[in-house]
């Protein structure tokens, strides 16, 4: 699976206000993260987005990971959204009534041919905020991440929030410790500096959510860089516990040098150039802990210059849970998201 940057804008998140000449008006594009399930027993996983009167985004299948692309119209809160391959066959739709302050909606997915047709339940995971700011007269910050909704008193949850925010803020705060000592000069140089984070979702369940956080940054030069930090947390009633790749696979098993021989070969169906051009043949085991996992599988992510050319950008290797079998504790994170 292949994420290219096509811009460095990240998408702005607004409010919705009630209008006279139509029930939902939108200031400003908004997203969400929505989970639920169709015909009450097929777990699915979606971004929304929503910019006045076109719907995009996409979701996937918890079982199979891979996703499907979202295109659509609201026609004053009443969306009919057509589903696709990544090569345009469309392959379903997605039709229901939607209130931006609700936190749950309901509505009929009908397959490509209208021959099968399921009543769907999503609900409200969070919404993805955008924070913009400028400290120091130069530095200009630019953040998105996820504002979970859940009842107060969830202490799991509130959990969640804390820990997604206290690790943005301090990657802010350590740039900004940073940037002095790599361009000690920098006021006089007159041009400003760039850091844009986002805190993207892969999986969100009531035991396991799985996130990475992507910094780009620009301090002068050619270009900025990309760089990956993951926040993968079980959930308990008292609260939520990182978790890494110790926690999911067997300590001896000799993982590392299947994973990495999997890796090679997805990336090599990607053409990495690195891969390709033989000059990586093997993961070094430090560059796996940027992942994230979902219950079809599990994700590394790997920024530019390290399978290939900064053209190329970033690589995500994706791999299933049934190629890994043999080498994974039953009883950790994997064990919860696959019941």
């Amino acid at each position: 699976m292949k994420i290219r940057r096509s811009s460095l804008t990240l998408l702005a998140i607004g409010l919705v206000i009630l209008a006279a000449a139509s029930p939902v008006s939108a200031i400003e594009p908004f997203r969400y993260r929505l989970a639920g399930e169709i015909d009450g027993k097929w777990p699915v996983q979606m971004d929304l987005i929503v910019e006045g009167s076109k719907v995009s985004g996409q979701y996937w299948y918890d079982s199979y990971g891979i996703s499907l692309q979202l295109d659509g119209v609201n026609r004053g809160g009443a969306f009919g959204v057509r589903e696709m391959t990544a090569d345009g066959e469309i392959t379903g739709e997605w039709v229901f009534d939607f209130n931006p302050f609700a936190s749950e909606w309901q509505g009929t997915w009908t397959n490509a041919d209208g021959t099968k047709e399921y009543p769907f339940s999503l609900r409200l995971v969070s919404e993805m905020v955008q924070t913009q700011e400028m400290r120091r007269g130069f530095l200009y910050v630019w953040l998105e991440r996820p504002v979970f909704h859940y009842e107060r008193g969830n202490k799991s949850m509130a959990a969640v929030q804390r820990i997604v925010d206290e690790q943005l803020w301090s990657s802010v705060e350590e740039d900004f410790e940073l940037f002095p000592e790599i361009h000690p000069d920098f006021c006089s140089a007159g041009t400003y500096w760039e850091c844009v984070i986002r805190v993207g979702i892969r999986h969100a369940s009531s035991r396991v959510i799985s996130m990475m956080q992507e910094t780009y940054g620009y301090t002068g030069g050619a270009h900025g860089m990309t760089w990956y930090d993951p926040i993968n947390l079980l959930l308990s009633s008292s609260g939520a516990t990182r978790f890494g790749l110790d926690d999911i696979f067997l300590k001896g098993s000799n993982w590392e040098t299947k994973v990495s021989e999997l890796v090679i070969a997805d990336l090599r169906q990607q053409e990495a150039a690195w891969i390709i051009q033989g000059e990586v043949t093997e993961v070094d085991p430090k560059l796996l802990d940027r992942f994230t996992v979902s219950p079809a599988g599990i994700d590394f992510y790997f920024g530019p210059y390290e399978m290939g050319c900064y053209a190329e950008g970033t690589y995500v290797a994706f791999l299933p849970w049934a190629a890994l079998e043999g080498f994974i504790k039953k009883s950790g994170p994997v064990g919860v998201l696959r019941q």
